[in-house]
């Protein structure tokens, strides 16, 4: 079972959900960007294993992110893992701060509100809280801010079970985003247990954003769509 375990959760640990490197959230590590009223984002993700015979193969992933209001986001993953199932999960971030010149994002939210099960995993039904706060670095007084922009992430939480038998978020967690240009953005974050690394490229006037990245031996690339 703790084969199987660390594989599901090396499957799910996907990067960008955003459709610029900065909107929405990014998959089992929570953040402090949060969609704003009537925001939505969608995606889809497919993760290849490279495992041995008898473990999971593939995983697909589908995300939906609807910001509720201009603090509140509520968030739908369905995970469909070719051995264990598939299930989704309901989760919800609630804005406590808006990022000023001196001030960060601050963000609190929970995972698995409904309590559901995810593939008959133990605790898989429990609910994981935390806060998280982010920053961007070098903010104008005036206009957008120049490129590369560079954003800095830090999280508290308690254990998310529904990434099976290993700590994602508890205690602390969190990385960097930088956008290259309007285009091309990249990731590099800790999850507690694991480095977590994605590439975006988002196609001009399209809403669209193709993205890629790594987890230990595995792979995976996703297209998701903002508006």
């Amino acid at each position: 079972m703790i084969r199987i375990s660390r594989l599901v959760i090396m499957a799910l640990a996907l990067s960008l959900v955003a459709g610029s490197a900065f909107a929405a959230d990014i998959v089992t590590v929570p953040t402090a960007n949060q969609l704003k009223l009537g925001q939505v984002d969608v995606a889809n993700y497919y993760i290849g294993l490279d495992m041995p015979p008898g473990a999971p193969e593939s995983v697909q992933v589908q995300t939906f992110y609807l910001g509720l209001t201009d603090q509140l986001e509520i968030d739908l993953h369905r995970y469909d893992i070719d051995i264990l199932g598939d299930a989704t999960i309901i989760n919800a971030s609630m804005a406590l701060m808006r990022e000023t010149l001196t001030t960060p994002d601050v963000v609190l939210g929970a995972r698995n509100i409904a309590g559901t099960d995810v593939g008959g995993i133990p605790d898989s039904d429990k609910r994981s809280w935390f806060i998280c706060a982010a920053k961007t670095l070098n903010l104008p007084v005036q206009g957008p801010p120049g490129l590369p922009i560079i954003r800095l992430h830090a999280g508290l939480g308690t254990r998310d079970h529904t990434l099976l038998d290993v700590d994602r978020h508890k205690g602390l967690f969190g990385g960097v985003q930088v956008l290259l240009t309007q285009q091309i953005g990249l990731i590099a974050l800790h999850d507690g247990e694991d480095v977590i690394t994605g590439l975006t490229f988002t196609p001009k006037d399209t809403g669209f954003t193709l993205k890629g990245g790594t987890f230990g031996d595995h792979w995976w690339i996703g297209l998701s769509w903002a508006k």
